[in-house]
């Protein structure tokens, strides 16, 4: 259950590893996986590794727990690659930190590997999760048909989990995709608000749900999920991009172009470029 739950997890979070799937994302302004997986450095995947094992000891575990879990990627990225191509597309799942954490085990926490790994105390908190293997299931079925663009299909399979999950974050975050994805903003808002109030501390539905307002031009609203996004995960420049298109959206003129012109010292290409640098010539800030 645990390997589903990374394969699920990794698929469902980073919602572009098709084409399908990354031209919605592209269109929703969201960071894909690969992007943000792509500014952490084979020195950060050591210091996290060592920390990792360095925690679970500190807190009284064996150290052959976290060993355990390098084998099992080590395995999933060697048979089953495509379900975490995202993860492992920018630093490849290898040998080495199986092979690291071994001998850290071995050497530096040996004394330790006397301790417990606790599987009763792991399996009493993942049992819920384990209840939910037939709707991970299901919402992969429908992220695959996310990706070509059967939408319709798509919505079916998130339907289904959510009758067995109802407050699934990542089942009702696809559901708002789709439904945006086939232009039912209406229906992409409520989900993605639900979303939000099932996971208030996490970003993306606040992302989605300003989206889908802008195209219901409920642009109070969506400023407001854009700049609530902008807290929890600041540097997206879509962000920006989407506040200020909003702040126009109220006649607020003078806030947008200074959205504007902070998007465009970041972005200096593609339509959402275009797009605010002929606002400001329009509104004289830069000229024409």
């Amino acid at each position: 259950i645990l390997a589903q739950a990374i394969v699920g997890g990794i698929a469902l979070a980073a919602g572009a590893r098709s084409e399908g799937m990354g031209r919605l994302a592209s269109e929703l302004g969201m960071f894909s996986a690969g992007a943000l997986l792509a500014s952490y450095s084979r020195d950060h995947e050591r210091q996290a590794d060592a920390l990792g094992m360095e925690y679970m000891v500190k807190a009284g575990y064996g150290p052959d727990g976290f060993v355990g879990l390098m084998q099992m990627l080590n395995e999933i990225s060697k048979q089953r690659p495509d379900s975490v191509s995202i993860l492992f597309s920018t630093h490849p799942m290898s040998d080495e930190r199986y092979r690291t954490a071994l001998d850290m085990a071995s050497s530096q926490y040996s004394a330790a590997r006397k301790n417990p790994l606790y599987r009763e105390r792991y399996m009493d908190a993942t049992a819920r999760l384990r209840l939910r293997s037939s709707a991970i299931e299901t919402l992969q079925k429908g992220e695959e048909e996310m990706g070509q663009q059967r939408f319709a299909s798509a919505e079916g399979f998130f339907k289904s989990a959510l009758q067995q999950a109802p407050e699934d974050y990542a089942g009702l975050l696809l559901m708002a995709k789709c439904q945006i994805a086939q232009q039912k903003y209406a229906a992409g808002r409520d989900y993605a608000e639900q979303a939000q109030r099932v996971y208030p501390s996490e970003a993306q539905a606040y992302h989605v749900s300003g989206f889908a307002k802008i195209k219901l031009r409920q642009f109070e609203s969506a400023y407001q999920d854009f700049a609530r996004y902008d807290q929890l995960l600041p540097g997206n420049p879509n962000t920006i991009f989407f506040k200020g298109l909003s702040l126009e959206g109220m006649r607020r003129i003078p806030e947008a172009a200074y959205h504007y012109q902070r998007y465009l010292q970041m972005v200096q290409e593609g339509e959402k470029a275009q797009y605010a640098y002929r606002r400001l010539v329009e509104w004289g800030y830069v000229p024409g």
